[in-house]
């Protein structure tokens, strides 16, 4: 079976048990989808890879967005920081990069359990 089909399969089964649209397809993955990108959809993949995407995916946003901030801070005139506070923002940005991954992987885990969700590869 191709992947598209499994997709289209998946979007049939998760909005019969009521989940939102951008809850089991979110955004990002809709995007890989049109790319090309042959992603499982979230609630059909492991705890471990949810966790490791969801992190990947926060840090990157996190640490762009903010990274910005110190840019546009340091254009204002304030104080460049330091290589200690850079090191320190980035070790911050990690481990609530990793938090949030952990959290929205309980829920998503959570949301497999309590709907009966099947593997991925029963999908047919």
């Amino acid at each position: 079976m191709l992947f598209q089909d499994r997709v289209k399969i998946y979007s049939r089964l998760m909005s019969d048990k009521g989940i939102s649209h951008n809850a089991y397809a979110p955004l990002f993955y809709r995007y890989l989808w049109k790319c090309g990108v042959k992603i499982k959809p979230p609630h059909v993949t492991k705890f471990s890879h949810n966790v490791i995407l969801q992190t990947i995916l926060f840090f990157t946003v996190f640490a762009v967005f903010f990274s910005g901030v110190l840019v546009f801070a340091n254009s204002l005139g304030l104080n460049e920081p330091a290589s200690s506070q850079i090191i320190m923002f980035y070790f911050t940005s990690f481990l609530v990069s990793v938090t949030y991954g952990v959290i929205v992987s309980l829920y998503i885990l959570q949301v497999q359990k309590k709907h009966r969700i099947p593997n991925w590869s029963e999908l047919n």
